[in-house]
């Protein structure tokens, strides 16, 4: 029920309600929301405050909009922790998620000065170059750059990569996948990934660049994944250990 003479605005109003709904899953992550008719209907409201509502919901990542289709509930957003080694698919896979994967282009190419120093590579040297497009939950969810070695491509060559999970094929072949290098940062979606991602050029995105090592500290794998931000999160658990401190009156 909404409140005209409250101080909240009705589109806030509507827009808690909504939220409220998702949140108890009432609204069910895919299911289409009810039309802007049927909502000016339920709460006596215009339909500009409807489509404040939505777009408020839309910008929060709770709703997408489908051309053509209407507005539908998001899928929820994902979490993973920084401190376990995975690749994208994997983890995704891991999380009981429907994944696709499309693979966008393969091909062998120059390396870059940045692929050449996180791989260890001489000047001049060619990498195997993956792209691919990963959907979780029937929305595009990542798209992901990996560079790999020559010796590594040539494995990757003989694999079906739009179902063969990379770092799993890679440990049959007998590479024993160690530990990782990880950066994470904030940035915005080139008019590319937008197409991809099918969301809009400049939306905030998450671009995660990975090494990943085989034991005795040899690179085999450089990666460059750009998450949707309004789909994904990491989250790291922290614990305090007491710290010596020169200056006693610092809390």
């Amino acid at each position: 029920m909404l409140y005209p003479g409250s101080a909240k605005p009705l589109y806030e109003q509507l827009k808690d309600i909504l939220k409220q709904k998702i949140t108890a899953g009432e609204f069910k992550p895919g299911e289409a929301l009810p039309g802007e008719r049927q909502l000016m209907d339920t709460y006596g409201v215009s339909r500009v405050t409807v489509r404040q509502a939505i777009g408020e919901l839309v910008n929060e990542g709770l709703l997408y909009r489908h051309h053509g289709k209407g507005t539908f509930v998001a899928p929820k957003r994902i979490e993973r922790p920084l401190a376990r080694l995975l690749g994208v698919a994997e983890e995704l896979t891991l999380e009981g998620l429907e994944v696709e994967i499309k693979v966008i282009k393969t091909v062998i190419q120059d390396s870059t000065p940045e692929i050449r120093q996180e791989l260890q590579l001489a000047e001049g040297e060619p990498v195997f170059w993956v792209a691919r497009l990963i959907t979780a939950g029937q929305q595009p969810l990542v798209l992901d750059h990996s560079y790999f070695p020559l010796t590594i491509g040539r494995l990757l060559q003989n694999l079906d990569l739009s179902k063969d999970l990379i770092y799993t094929q890679l440990e049959l072949y007998g590479y024993k996948i160690s530990n990782g290098k990880q950066r994470i940062s904030a940035g915005r979606a080139s008019r590319e990934e937008a197409r991809y991602l099918q969301c809009k050029a400049g939306s905030p995105v998450l671009v995660v660049k990975r090494t990943t090592y085989v034991e005795g500290g040899l690179p085999i794998d450089f990666s460059c994944a750009i998450y949707r931000g309004d789909r994904y999160e990491y989250h790291v658990n922290l614990q305090r250990h007491p710290v010596g401190l020169e200056n006693k009156n610092v809390k």
